[in-house]
């Protein structure tokens, strides 16, 4: 997690350091693609401007493990913009549930058992003007230049996720629990929360009605904020699938690497929400899905196969054993389940990258 100190404040100026506890506020915003908790302590900024109506939980550290916090608090100076909903503060705990109620910027201000202000930041808040979405997938294999997407094309029956990302301008705002989808004929849309080390909004859609076009208008906290074209895709216009291969190199035995297969039609569009049967190294998978995720083993050539129908795509990998997975997993999620990658996450087998935003 990404921390900032605080701004010291004192009564008096002082040659030398102010007293007091060196501390840092945080907030639960980790923007390391890596499902696992981010090893930095005490690093430069908030994650703000934060998305309005997103709730934010803020952490108080102190550089000394042993300070307590116990009567500590901390006060927004503006509660219309950010107001902090409750406080738990004891022994070295410090935590403060907040939420980002109105455009604007608010004062945070730390204050000690003695009333006095130990330091202070600011939160920003913005209400987003669109949304860009981020297919999955290509984060998964750490091609996050090709995961933008500005059209969604889901096979009719399938279903594919994507990750939200909020902007106002070139602004990219941070937070999440603010997305709400309208009701669209033939679509079955789903605003999702992972929570266990990446705090991330997501959006899960299903397509199930008359194939062609649709229009999917997104709200953020209310308000529509854009309108997202998508194309339910017969099956028949599947035309090609590739088999893409994270880079083995620099990797050692042990490590858990992915396969990604894709569908696109005549046109090179790609197609989400398919998944296929697997084979590998000649031996059928018992699970159908669009990723098979593999421990790496130098030693072991194995050739993956991907099979939609007469369609098939085939990759080599070094592989000591794996599973069939889908980018519609996301680990685990604010309705309490918890998917195979956050068994992954648990085990320590994700393997750390750096996101694209």
């Amino acid at each position: 997690m990404t921390l900032m100190r605080l701004s010291l404040i004192c009564p008096l100026f002082v040659v030398g350091a102010c007293g007091g506890p060196d501390i840092t506020l945080t907030d639960d915003i980790d923007l390391t693609w890596d499902f696992s908790i981010t090893p930095t302590k005490f690093g430069d900024t908030l994650h703000t401007p934060y998305v309005r109506g997103a709730p934010v939980m803020l952490s108080v550290y102190a550089k000394d493990d042993s300070q307590t916090f116990d009567g500590w608090s901390v006060e927004s100076s503006d509660p219309s913009i950010f107001q902090i909903t409750s406080v738990i503060a004891h022994g070295t705990t410090f935590n403060a549930n907040g939420i980002a109620a109105g455009e604007g910027s608010a004062g945070l201000t730390v204050i000690d058992d003695h009333g006095s202000v130990i330091g202070s930041a600011d939160a920003d808040v913005l209400q987003p003007d669109h949304i860009a979405l981020d297919a999955h997938g290509y984060l998964i294999m750490g091609m996050d230049d090709q995961a933008p997407v500005d059209e969604l094309r889901v096979l009719d029956g399938g279903t594919a996720t994507y990750v939200v990302n909020y902007f106002k301008g070139t602004t990219e705002l941070h937070g999440n629990k603010v997305l709400t989808i309208d009701d669209v004929p033939g679509v079955t849309a789903e605003a999702r929360e992972s929570f266990l080390f990446e705090n991330r909004e997501w959006l899960t859609v299903t397509a199930n009605g008359a194939e062609g076009a649709v229009s999917m208008p997104l709200r953020a906290d209310g308000d529509v904020v854009g309108s997202m074209p998508m194309t339910i895709v017969p099956e028949i216009d599947i035309a090609t699938v590739d088999m893409l291969t994270q880079s083995e190199s620099g990797h050692k035995d042990g490590d858990w690497l992915v396969a990604y297969a894709q569908a696109s039609d005549a046109s090179a569009r790609r197609i989400f929400g398919v998944d296929y049967s697997w084979n590998v190294g000649g031996v059928d998978q018992t699970a159908d899905g669009d990723l098979y995720r593999y421990q790496y083993n130098a030693g072991d050539s194995q050739v993956v196969t991907a099979t939609r129908d007469s369609h098939s795509a085939q990759g080599f990998i070094h592989s000591e054993g794996g599973f069939v997975d889908s980018t519609n997993n996301i680990g685990c999620s604010a309705g309490g389940s918890t998917g195979i990658l956050g068994g992954l996450v648990v085990l320590g087998l994700v393997g750390c990258r750096r996101r694209r935003r």
